[in-house]
């Protein structure tokens, strides 16, 4: 598989959790922090494809991962750290897009238990 095809598997999960285009709508429960949080980060998503493609984006992304993540409540906690392990591998010259390529399924599980997660606690919509 050659690297510009790797690039884009990947980006296309990725683009399952960071490709939104509007979060709104937390509940004043105890995961309002965490709904807060992935509001206050949406402008880090937009354009999450591009970012992979440069090192500093990817790292500003992985930091804004890193925010959920401290937030995050504890039936998506792994799910946001297995996130935050993909988008850090991204913040080099010249990632391993094979090995990435090797970990896409369990990200893929990942994405969709946030994507779902979002959508039933916060109502936010991670899919646009």
């Amino acid at each position: 598989m050659s690297k510009t095809a790797r690039v884009r598997g990947v980006q296309a999960a990725l683009g399952l959790v960071l490709a939104s285009t509007a979060l709104s709508g937390c509940s004043a429960s105890s995961t309002g922090s965490y709904c807060d949080v992935l509001r206050s980060v949406q402008a880090d998503w937009k354009g999450s494809s591009a970012t992979l493609q440069d090192p500093a984006a990817a790292a500003r992304l992985a930091s804004a991962i890193t925010q959920v993540e401290a937030s995050a409540p504890e039936e998506v906690k792994a799910d946001w750290e297995s996130l935050h392990t993909l988008v850090q591998k991204f913040t080099v010259a010249d990632p391993d897009l094979a090995a990435l390529t090797k970990q896409l399924q369990g990200f893929e599980s990942s994405a969709k238990r946030v994507e779902v997660h979002a959508r039933e606690t916060c109502q936010v919509d991670l899919t646009r």
